[in-house]
């Protein structure tokens, strides 16, 4: 399958684009805080430092200044006459903290005016402090005199550090005010030009927007719509695809996958939809196959006729029964239903599944071998299910050995082992390469192109994995493949064996004056069976619908009904809701005969018991058996026998070659010039039919339907011992 490809137009990928937006993103968001840091940061570096020098410098000579002036105050009580105890060390005390600094101070950061004059201030108060402390040592020596003139030279140098400390405070103001200025002029700059880099990023979002928005948003939205659509069942649904980049890439997945999906859909559809024709094609030929296995079994019961007259009706009633078999076969795989665990055989379930394709064994030449272990555990698991996993490995496999010239051999072999019970299903084909094994059991993975669903091995296992087993595969291209099913031995409680009764004296007329109403408005069907029951000595009358049914059930009793859907003008389910309204006594005595016992619940039948139900076709013998229990059940009744059999093409071909059979030309012949006739294969007459062949005479071109040469028999090869270890009885 070739999904279409569009190219888009090549660009820029989405992962550079996303790294050149983040690029963008993180350059936006870092240059401003570079250049405020450039720009702020060195003003406010420089106010920072250069704030506590000065105010650690100016609080330094506040506090000498403070000290200087209360020893400046004693000392004048002191040279004025005015002692206290100890008045001469408290002057010593603070002379010295007022001329010495308290610790080194950063004369360095401030600037040099501020510096020289701060200088000045320092040796002014210096020099006051030492005066005064000889102030304070000449009153000790009682140099009054001295201490006068003294104490007027530190007056004055007392007035000179209030002017230098004043200047100093004065003029440190003003630098703290120089340097705050040139803060804010800085904050003002950087605010102005944030202001502008924020401007020109505002007029670039709208850009930024518009490519998001066409590379990522939209994008993004189109592949949300196209997954809801899909979820809603919706697969023709596309996404458009833009650039050449992820998102376009995954735009294309998208539409590729479904594609895909819509192409299996469409598959599936066609494949339900044969399914479904072929359950209606098998419920329609069992009408003309009971008709067919009536008339043989009628023709067996009467006593009279040649030893190869019955040999021939034998053959037509074993062929009609081999044709039954199969039809309720298909009609199981059609309509598995839900699951149903039950006790089963699983060299039963591989029979079963033989049979359903045992038609392609001789068309395609194919030699069948192997050993089933007849002492084999039962298992637990869905029969049904189980049988559509052996079909699909064995379809698989015949569709495998048609690829390869013969000798062809198919080998199923069962066995246990280590308390497992295992199945394998193998072929001498082309084999399988190894990168296609390994996503054998994947969704959709087929080997077969157009012809493969790729779903039958994946389901084929999780049906195998669902009972606690599994499906393996071994191959090698060249040397065929093996498929083995693995489960594990049953734990349920098989179901009881019913003892066979012994054989009593049957009565010469078991059904002796049981009043039977047969409706059917097939008369070969409904004849035969009419003449089986009288000859068992029922009281059979006939209705060839519902409406005759009701006006004969008006004015004779019966004892019990049989009734099938489909009629004219009434059918089965039809008069059953008649008499459920007006005689509830007599729908309790209804049989019911269908082809497909799946379509009752369709039919708007209430649920019935399951020993009321018949499916077609149905043996007399067994017919005769269900209505011996129904009346023991129902305690006597009337039995209304309602056959609805329609007639189709399908039937009347069935019916011709079933009459004609006699008449038609044995052998490979040509009846009109005797020249080897050519085989032609048709589809049902190969299928339904196997002892009638269609052949064409390439010399006078006659062509038609001759009775088939019983083949040869062939003796088969001598079944192969399971590779791997078995458990033998």
């Amino acid at each position: 399958m070739t999904v279409p490809r569009f190219v888009p137009a090549r660009g820029i990928s989405l992962r550079m684009l996303l790294i050149l937006l983040v690029l963008v993103g993180s350059l936006f968001g870092g240059v401003p805080s570079l250049y405020l840091g450039f720009v702020v940061g060195s003003p406010a570096f420089t106010l920072g430092s250069g704030t506590e020098a000065i105010v650690a410098l100016l609080e330094d000579l506040d506090r000498r200044h403070s000290a200087l002036d209360r020893a400046h105050g004693v000392a004048r009580s002191l040279v004025a006459g005015r002692h206290w105890p100890g008045a001469a060390g408290r002057l010593a005390r603070l002379a010295a903290l007022g001329s010495v600094r308290a610790a080194p101070q950063p004369y360095a950061q401030v600037n040099p005016a501020l510096r020289v004059r701060l200088g000045r201030t320092d040796e002014a108060m210096s020099q006051l402090g030492n005066m005064l402390s000889e102030i304070g040592a000449m009153v000790e020596l009682r140099r009054s005199a001295e201490a006068r003139r003294r104490l007027l030279q530190a007056d004055s140098l007392h007035a000179v550090v209030d002017v230098e400390m004043s200047g100093a405070a004065s003029l440190g103001r003003s630098e703290l005010i120089d340097r705050q200025r040139n803060l804010q002029a800085a904050a003002q700059e950087a605010t102005r030009d944030t202001a502008l880099w924020l401007l020109a990023g505002a007029c670039l979002v709208p850009l930024l927007v518009i490519v998001v928005r066409r590379r990522i948003w939209q994008p993004l939205a189109s592949l949300e719509q196209g997954l809801t659509k899909v979820s809603e069942g919706d697969l023709t649904a596309q996404v458009p695809v833009g650039k050449d980049d992820e998102l376009g890439r995954l735009a294309e997945h998208f539409n590729a996958m479904t594609y895909v999906l819509r192409d299996r859909a469409e598959e599936q559809g066609r494949f339900a939809a044969a399914g479904e024709l072929l359950a209606g094609i098998a419920h329609e030929v069992n009408n003309p196959l009971m008709a067919i296995a009536a008339h043989a079994e009628g023709r067996l019961a009467e006593p009279g006729g040649s030893a190869e007259q019955r040999a021939e009706m034998q053959q037509i009633l074993r062929q009609a029964q081999r044709a039954t078999k199969l039809l309720r076969g298909l009609l199981r795989f059609v309509r598995a239903g839900e699951r149903r665990v039950t006790n089963v055989n699983l060299n039963e379930i591989v029979r079963a599944a033989l049979d359903l394709v045992s038609y392609r064994f001789v068309v395609d030449e194919i030699t069948v071998s192997g050993r089933l272990d007849q002492t084999l555990p039962p298992v637990d698991a869905d029969g049904n299910r189980l049988e559509q996993v052996m079909v699909n490995l064995l379809s698989n496999a015949l569709d495998a050995l048609r690829t390869v010239r013969p000798p062809r051999v198919l080998t199923v072999d069962s066995w246990l082992e280590v308390e497992r019970v295992h199945v394998a299903v193998q072929d001498n084909g082309p084999g399988i390469a190894p990168e296609i094994a390994e996503r054998l059991f994947r969704p959709f993975a087929t080997t077969k192109g157009r012809r493969g669903t790729g779903l039958g091995l994946y389901i084929s296992r999780q049906l195998v994995r669902e009972v606690g087993g599994d499906l393996t595969v071994t191959s090698h291209p060249g040397a065929g493949a093996r498929f083995v099913v693995t489960l594990p031995i049953g734990t349920l409680a098989p179901a009881p064996i019913p003892e066979p009764a012994a054989p009593a004296a049957a009565p010469t007329y078991p059904l002796a004056g049981v009043r039977v109403l047969l409706v059917d408005d097939e008369e070969p069907i409904r004849r035969p069976i009419a003449r089986f029951l009288a000859r068992r000595g029922a009281v059979v009358t006939e209705a060839a619908d519902g409406v005759a049914a009701l006006e004969l059930l008006n004015g004779e009793p019966v004892d019990v009904i049989l009734a099938d859907l489909r009629m004219p003008r009434l059918d089965g389910p039809g008069l059953h809701a008649r008499l459920q309204a007006t005689r509830p006594a007599l729908a309790e005595r209804m049989l019911f005969l269908s082809g497909d016992i799946t379509q009752l619940a369709g039919r708007g039948l209430a649920p019935m018991p399951r020993e009321r139900l018949l499916v077609k076709p149905v043996e007399l013998s067994e017919l005769q058996h269900r209505i011996e229990e129904f009346l023991k059940g129902t305690g006597g009744g009337r039995v209304l026998i309602v056959g609805v059999l329609l007639v189709t093409v399908l039937m009347r071909y069935v019916m011709v070659g079933c009459v004609v059979y006699f008449l038609l030309p044995r052998g490979t012949l040509c009846p009109a010039c005797g020249i080897e006739m050519l085989p032609i294969r048709h589809l049902v007459l190969d299928r339904v039919f196997p002892w009638l062949q269609r052949r064409w005479c390439l010399g006078c071109g006659w062509n038609g339907v001759v009775r088939r040469e019983p083949p040869a028999r062939e003796e088969l090869p001598t079944p192969r011992a399971p590779s791997r270890p078995v458990t033998r009885a």
